[in-house]
């Protein structure tokens, strides 16, 4: 079903003209009422609207909603506070004694190079830094960068002729040198652009007849003077949206005060309280809150009433059928209860497991029946699951590269060993079997690649043998798996085999067999879906050993916490539909059938 504006969505995209306040709670459809808004606005005037976000990814979502409308750009501005600044300060640079317009620093480890060089270079500095350990350097580093920021958020008066700021000076004067501005001078700058130039602060006041500003929760002492500066003494018409209770950049001088007080006091708004949950339905809520205690207040005001649903399999086979013939089920449905538009397609449907080898049969499945479906992933590395093979991948990197010396100090902490300048040395001074089996298949590899599938082989049958933890025997065989999928994804696509060619194709993503187009069903780690959420949600594989973890079973404490957390977080990638599936049994590779009970995480559940 399309989900309508409630009575006090309606009364705030439709409002006239003036200053207006929205506490928006979690899950409220703030986005939603943002972009009808700016849609209602848009039909009103000829003149631009300025929509300010916090992140580049809100911008996107906005420009998407908005994505329809004719000329949007010449109509629209959609950015953070620090694009709008670059915009602004591209066109007027030399207003504020630029020639040409400054290069921003966008890398942290350059500002801190660059403040380190001048408390190198000045005697008057040198014991603030030389004496110390490298921790202590850096946290000193870090500590004058955070007050350098501080100072220009706040616009606080320096003393020129104290430490601080002659390094405040010296700062400045080395950026300004190599005509560089960090990311904290765009706002400064733009707010003293407006000052000094009432022509220009009046330009931008005409062209922008609504500012709305997205996540206001968040807002800081310069974000805010902007605002202040920009809109002067009688421009009233400026929305703030957003929820006290979700600051999250406190580090970076947020805080609520600037939202909930400030403009209270300097706007007069009109204040407009959004508590309607429309992002998570009730009963996915309510299963969730049987892991991590929710907020009673959020399940109380779902709006959608959602489908919960806990399915035990026979065995993978039957997950996976089971899933498959749930997923044909709703696409065939003209209308699908509680889903937004009520049409369900894959593009709203993703599959979660605790990790990625969960998902053999379903693709299998997948691939049968031609359905269409991606790996959410990370192209750049594969991601191993066991120890073993994560010093597999450290001793390969080195292999390939001689002269890598960061993971070779890695591979060295992981094997716990101090002495040894290569790999073949290391290797003579490891006790433990395994390690030890794992650095001789690196060694003999071939550079190119000719032996590599027999050598993997045989170091997989070597392992397995010595291996008594089922669970571990089954994760590295999956590991080894992967590894040997990935080369076979490469070597058909090449003549020219060579293990360095191997590992560039892994780091540009061409290994993946289903990376080619992004369209489809989802499938997912949990661990790769934090942030991310869809209508409908198949969790599987909730067998214990499986999820949990059994590393984490075995340990207990902090590390089931975080899987607990976890399948928090799974739970709560559901909007609408979550289907929580397990198989009684496992095929393992060895072609033994083990007996699996149902999570340990689930005991709260009939």
């Amino acid at each position: 079903m399309t989900i309508k504006l409630s009575p006090n969505q309606k009364k705030i995209v439709k409002s006239n003209n003036g200053a207006l306040l929205i506490k928006a709670s979690a899950g409220s459809g703030k986005t939603r009422v943002l972009t009808e808004r700016i849609k209602f606005l848009l039909d009103k005037t000829k003149r631009k609207i300025l929509a300010i976000t916090f992140t580049n990814k809100a911008s996107e979502e906005i420009k998407e909603r908005l994505s329809d409308i004719e000329d949007l750009p010449k109509r629209l501005f959609v950015g953070t506070f620090h694009g709008f600044c670059k915009q602004i300060l591209e066109k007027h640079f030399k207003l504020i004694g630029y020639n040409q317009m400054p290069h921003v620093i966008e890398n942290e480890a350059d500002r801190l190079m660059l403040l380190e060089e001048i408390l190198l270079s000045d005697p008057n500095f040198k014991h603030l830094y030389n004496g110390k350990t490298a921790k202590q350097q850096n946290s000193k580093l870090y500590s004058i960068l955070n007050l350098f920021s501080e100072a220009k958020r706040k616009r606080i008066a320096i003393d020129d002729e104290s430490d601080f700021g002659l390094i405040y000076n010296s700062y400045q004067s080395a950026l300004s040198t190599q005509n560089m501005i960090d990311f904290d001078d765009l706002i400064l700058l733009t707010c003293l652009l407006f000052e000094n130039n009432s022509g220009v602060n009046s330009l931008y006041r005409r062209t922008y007849e609504y500012i709305c500003i997205d996540e206001a929760q968040d807002l800081n002492s310069a974000q805010y003077q902007l605002v202040k500066i920009l809109t002067g003494e009688n421009y009233k018409n400026i929305m703030m949206v957003g929820d006290p209770n979700q600051s999250i950049f406190a580090f970076n001088g947020s805080s609520a005060k600037y939202m909930e007080k400030r403009f209270v006091k300097d706007y007069d708004p009109k204040i407009i309280e959004l508590k309607e949950n429309y992002r998570s339905a009730k009963k996915i809520l309510q299963a969730a809150n049987k892991i991590i205690e929710v907020d009673s207040s959020l399940i109380e005001n779902s709006i959608i009433e959602g489908k919960f649903i806990l399915k035990n399999c026979s065995d993978e086979k039957a997950e996976a059928k089971w899933i498959f013939k749930k997923i044909g089920k709703l696409l065939s449905l003209k209308t699908v209860e509680d889903i937004e538009g009520g049409v369900v397609t894959y593009e709203k449907i993703a599959v979660l497991a605790r990790n990625k080898y969960i998902f053999k049969e379903l693709e299998n499945k997948f691939n049968q029946k031609e359905i269409p479906y991606y790996y959410k992933t990370s192209p750049g590395a594969i991601q191993f699951e066991t120890q073993l093979m994560q010093r597999f991948n450290l001793a390969f990197k080195v292999k390939i590269n001689p002269k890598d010396d960061l993971h070779f100090q890695f591979l060295k902490e992981l094997l716990n060993v101090d002495s040894g300048n290569n790999l073949s040395e290391i290797q003579q001074t490891i006790e433990d079997n395994c390690s030890k089996n794992v650095l001789n298949t690196i060694l003999s590899l071939k550079e190119d690649g000719s032996n590599f599938i027999k050598e993997i082989n045989t170091l997989k049958d070597d392992i397995e043998s010595s291996i008594k933890d089922e669970n571990e025997k089954l994760m590295f065989s999956n590991d080894v798996d992967e590894l040997l999928n990935h080369w076979k994804n490469y070597a058909k696509n090449t003549d020219r085999k060579a293990l360095i060619n191997f590992k560039n194709s892994i780091a540009l993503g061409q290994t993946y067999a289903k990376q080619i187009n992004k369209e489809g069903i989802t499938l997912s780690t949990v661990h790769a879906m934090k942030g991310l959420e869809y209508d409908i949600v198949f969790l599987i594989g909730l067998d214990d050993g499986t999820f949990p973890d059994y590393r984490a079973i075995k340990k207990g404490g902090k590390a089931l916490k975080q899987e607990k957390n976890n399948l928090y977080v799974a739970f709560t990638r559901a909007k609408r539909h979550l289907y929580v599936s397990y198989p009684e049994q496992r095929l393992m590779p060895w072609e033994e059938i083990k007996k699996r009970k149902r999570s340990s995480l689930l005991n709260k559940f009939d």
